[in-house]
């Protein structure tokens, strides 16, 4: 058995009805970049499609819902679907990993990536709690806060909104945002700009930093890489 996944749960998406699934990695290695630091990664993907497969169409929407930067809409989520998501789903399929059964205890202390590939609120938000109960702190964001199903993840994980306008509708309803923008256009009043950014010189990573947990702040990131000109350029 790999030890170092767990399946935390499966069900059927909110969204679609589809069969879903999610695993933890990093329990025996944490995984590790520049931008988050050391954190628990956890994984929500069709348990019956491999995921660079399912990005492609419809069938996505399982785990992404109503984003913008899936696969059938504008395409330019950062996701690479088709390396780690994959991996993690054949090994799934192998039978390679156990499931949590009582040991949460593996959550505390750690750093809790929600939605490393997929839509952490596709999962119900008391799963996420027995993850978070103990856990060091944890980084989170949905696109499906307009959904009903999404409303108890309010101050859990952030809003991902795509551009001003979306950021105060989120605002209005009680969220706290993360708010992906092109570079030309100025910081939102009153938002903290990412320290993890690479604007910001990666001051800190997301592990050290723990601002987008849904109840601290408002934080906003210039776009990056080969998707970066499909962000809307307008105040």
């Amino acid at each position: 058995m790999n030890t170092n996944g767990r399946i935390i749960a499966e069900t059927i998406s909110p969204y679609d009805g589809s069969p879903i699934v999610l695993i933890v990695t990093g329990f025996d290695k944490v995984t590790a970049n520049d931008k988050t630091g050391s954190m628990l990664q956890s994984w929500i993907l069709r348990s019956d499609i491999e995921p660079h497969k399912a990005f492609k169409d419809e069938r996505g929407k399982a785990v992404c819902g109503n984003c913008p930067h899936h696969g059938s809409r504008k395409g330019s989520c950062y996701v690479r679907w088709h390396h780690a998501p994959l991996s993690v789903y054949r090994c799934f399929k192998r039978g390679n990993y156990p499931h949590i059964g009582n040991d949460w205890h593996l959550f505390d202390g750690k750093s809790v990536r929600m939605g490393s590939a997929g839509d952490p609120a596709m999962f119900g938000v008391e799963i996420w709690q027995k993850m978070l109960k103990n856990a060091k702190n944890h980084t989170g964001y949905t696109h499906q806060w307009k959904e009903d199903f999404a409303a108890p993840f309010k101050g859990l994980v952030q809003a991902s909104c795509e551009d001003y306008l979306e950021k105060l509708e989120a605002n209005y309803h009680g969220w706290k945002t993360f708010l992906v923008k092109h570079e030309s256009v100025e910081d939102p009043k009153g938002s903290h700009h990412c320290l993890a950014s690479e604007e910001k010189g990666k001051l800190t990573n997301c592990a050290a930093c723990g601002l987008c947990s849904g109840s601290l702040a408002d934080v906003v990131i210039n776009a990056h890489g080969a998707n970066a000109n499909k962000v809307l350029v307008e105040a």
